[in-house]
């Protein structure tokens, strides 16, 4: 891969505020998302509950707990992110090794591979 085939640290730096607004707002998601949680288990907890509540929140744990992997892997995504900014490949196709278009990453900062590989 040569030197040549890299965004501007310019744009990295632009993509990586971009990337670090968005880290910060997943983070302060799941935080928030955490805490419910363990104000629902309380509540659960201190109440008599029947059948019919036990099953619906069994089945609202489950959303819950996706919910949950969700965000934490977006978290991982963007740190990942963050560290191939870093390691100056962020935006560079896993796949091809060509730059991936500006406007993939703009729409998904943590893109990997380009969608549509350029045409020669």
């Amino acid at each position: 891969m040569s030197d040549k085939l890299q965004y501007s640290p310019e744009k990295l730096s632009k993509f990586k505020t971009i990337i670090k607004e968005e880290l910060k707002e997943v983070e302060d998601e799941l935080f928030k998302f955490e805490s419910n949680l363990k104000e629902q288990k309380q509540r659960l907890a201190n109440a008599n509950v029947d059948f019919n509540q036990t099953s619906k929140h069994s089945q609202q744990q489950a959303k819950n707990k996706q919910l949950k992997q969700r965000l934490e892997e977006k978290t991982k995504e963007l740190k990942s992110a963050l560290q191939r900014i870093e390691n100056k490949v962020y935006g560079i196709c896993e796949q091809t090794g060509q730059l991936i278009r500006e406007e993939r990453l703009l729409a998904k900062p943590t893109a990997r591979f380009d969608i549509l590989p350029k045409q020669d």
